[in-house]
């Protein structure tokens, strides 16, 4: 069947959205289109959910450096960051997810899935900031829409199309030994052909001790477009060697916190990534859309004593149609689709060893309708089953569920609307999850939720406000419990389905046009996140923050001259695994950044600060003492980057 359905993708070629987005992008109106609504490139279409758009010149006069300082400061989300380099082993949370993030935020690259079949995060580094359009960010489940692990949101990066020939070159360098060098050219022709190239080469120390990166990333994408059809053929290779200063307990951490225990770890990792896609207009109003993807990844190390290896596989095809039927209110909007994933995950040690393969085929569908010109009604479903194949086990799993979404905005003016929705989401169970499992179950259940969600948005002058309240139930979440019955005997630890858990919170948004040159955005985001049933009833989910919030300014002095700060808290929270409460909380801090760019005709220079005031935190915690484990941030840092665009 596997191999039907790839030889079904590529003969059809398919697909895609990204052939949308080349062609949005050519008519200069990307940064006007909205794709998370409806997996399609739209104009904004008010449907019954909450999406911030971060253009390119934001990220642009930001400085930010990757996908991490960027997503950073954003409303409702926060990052969890093992290594502290802000690239591999970074996981974004958002909807009072802590420390199973990775698996509960969906983060994509146009449309395309970079979640992995196991507890490894997706790879953020894979995104090269210079390479982004815009981002999109949908706050809060969308599970009918886009499938499992979207349970606290989705992600999506656009990233830049050929348009007219041009490109750009740079360099960058900062403090711990950070190097980097990158650059893209493309072109589109008259006839309807289009190519994009980039390339990127880092190298860095990093904070810590045995934490050296060596990082090369490839890409390139071409095709062929016109009004009515699509095609595009895109490669991408990615070179990850990493070492691994691994984690510190808190008196290791007050002796050096920049020491490594784990001289000899490291974890190098090659990635190759395929994708075809198309698009055909049947008739029109209506489209088809469709994309093919092949990864696979390999990575050899050494980590808790052992040399490992280890390979992921993913093949996915999406093939969809949408379409408008007219109505005396205005278009239906109509999506449907199938989500079809076939991925393979093995590794190996000197302790264990784990094969495990897992399908997906789900079926989806969304219709937006105009009650009156200004009630828009939103339906969706999604049936989605799942298998999973232990070879090492000799077990197999199988399972169907069914998630709804229901929801109405209400436009009041063209800048100012409200909306009320429910959405269901889901997500089963990886393989390394399955892989460690209490010795009475053979396999986990999967994690379902349930949430509702109030918004308004308000527009007048030069301000624009948002408030966002929701509340949510999740059965059966997927957490690992120290104190857990496990493979290794009582109380060795293991994952675990909840009974029950529940988030209900709000998320302020605002952003101020004070003049045409200074702009104010601030945000907060209370979440109250709750262990509701079973032995920790009543409890905080661990690494949740109550409190987060987030102040960028923006000051364009003149064609040449822009400034840009923010500030960055994070409020008290247990660490990771302490289901029980039975520690202290983590202390919250506050975090400065800034950056001064400049430009001149073609030339241009980023000076981008980091933790100005060199603040001492943990991007990660875990555990309770004397058994914590902690790996800390990086203090006060920068880089200088120099380039040339054409």
């Amino acid at each position: 069947m596997k191999n039907l359905y790839s030889i079904a993708g590529l003969c059809i070629g398919g697909v895609l959205l990204s052939s949308q987005i080349a062609s949005a992008a050519g008519s200069g109106d990307i940064e006007h289109m909205i794709v998370s609504g409806t997996r399609s490139v739209q104009p904004t279409v008010e449907i019954p959910a909450s999406i911030k758009v971060l253009t390119g010149e934001q990220i642009k006069l930001s400085g930010a450096n990757n996908l991490v300082q960027i997503l950073n400061a954003q409303p409702g989300l926060t990052v969890n960051d093992t290594l502290g380099n802000q690239q591999r082993g970074a996981t974004i949370s958002m909807r009072g997810f802590g420390g199973n993030s990775a698996n509960n935020v969906l983060v994509m690259v146009d449309g395309r899935k970079l979640n992995n079949p196991s507890l490894a995060g997706p790879d953020l580094a894979g995104i090269a900031t210079k390479d982004i359009q815009q981002i999109e960010i949908v706050n809060g489940s969308a599970g009918s829409l886009y499938g499992e692990q979207s349970s606290g949101g989705v992600i999506n990066v656009i990233t830049r199309q050929a348009t007219d020939f041009g490109g750009f070159f740079e360099a960058s360098g900062g403090t711990d030994g950070y190097e980097n060098y990158q650059g893209a050219i493309g072109q589109s022709f008259d006839n309807g052909l289009f190519f994009r190239a980039s390339a990127e080469k880092e190298e860095a120390d990093n904070y810590r001790d045995n934490n050296e990166a060596d990082y090369t990333n490839l890409f390139l994408n071409g095709g062929f477009r016109t009004e009515r059809f699509g095609l595009f053929l895109e490669a991408q290779q990615i070179e990850d060697d990493l070492r691994l200063p691994g984690s510190l307990t808190a008196e290791d951490i007050r002796k050096d916190r920049k020491q490594t225990l784990t001289p000899d770890d490291f974890s190098d990792r090659e990635t190759d990534v395929f994708r075809a896609g198309g698009s055909l207009v049947i008739v029109d109003g209506w489209e088809l859309l469709g994309e093919y993807t092949t990864r696979e990844e390999d990575s050899e190390g050494f980590s808790f004593g052992a040399g490992f290896a280890g390979k992921t596989e993913l093949d996915s095809f999406e093939p969809r149609i949408t379409g408008e039927i007219a109505s005396a209110n205005g278009p239906i909007l109509i999506t449907a689709g199938v989500d079809w994933e076939d991925t393979g995950y093995g590794r190996s040690d000197d302790f264990s060893n784990t094969d495990v393969e897992q399908e997906l085929f789900d079926l989806y569908a969304q219709v937006v309708a105009p009650l009156t010109e200004s009630f828009k009604l939103t339906l969706g479903a999604r049936n989605s089953d799942f298998e999973a194949r232990d070879s090492v086990a000799g077990t197999k799993a199988e399972d169907d569920l069914d998630v709804y979404q229901a929801g109405i905005a209400w436009s009041l003016n063209e800048t100012s609307r409200v909306f009320l929705r429910r959405d269901e989401a889901f997500r089963w169970p990886n393989a390394d999850e399955n892989g460690f499992i209490p010795p009475d179950i053979a396999f986990l259940a999967p994690q379902e939720s349930a949430s509702w969600e109030l918004g308004v948005e308000y527009g007048f002058a030069s301000v624009f406000l948002s408030a966002v309240v929701y509340d949510m139930e999740v059965d059966n979440e997927i957490i690992y419990d120290p104190s857990a019955d496990g493979p290794f005997g009582p109380g060795t630890g293991a994952n675990i389905n909840l009974d029950q858990s529940r988030r209900t919170g709000i998320v302020l948004d605002g952003t101020w046009q004070a003049t045409e040159n200074f702009s104010v955005q601030a945000n907060y985001s209370y979440t109250d996140a709750e262990i509701s049933a079973g032995t920790f009833d009543g409890n905080d989910v661990p690494f949740v923050a109550e409190s987060t919030a987030n102040l960028a300014l923006t000051y364009i002095v003149n064609e040449q001259w822009s400034f840009y700060a923010d500030a960055q808290y994070t409020g008290e929270r247990y660490p990771v695994g302490d289901e029980a409460n039975f520690g202290d909380k983590l202390d919250d801090f506050t975090v400065f950044n800034a950056n001064i760019r400049f430009d001149y005709n073609n030339l241009y220079a980023n000076l981008r600060l980091n933790n100005l005031t060199g603040k001492e935190y943990n991007g990660f915690s875990g555990g309770t003492a004397p058994f914590d484990y902690n790996y800390p941030a990086p203090d006060e840092s920068f880089q200088l980057a120099v380039g040339y665009q054409f």
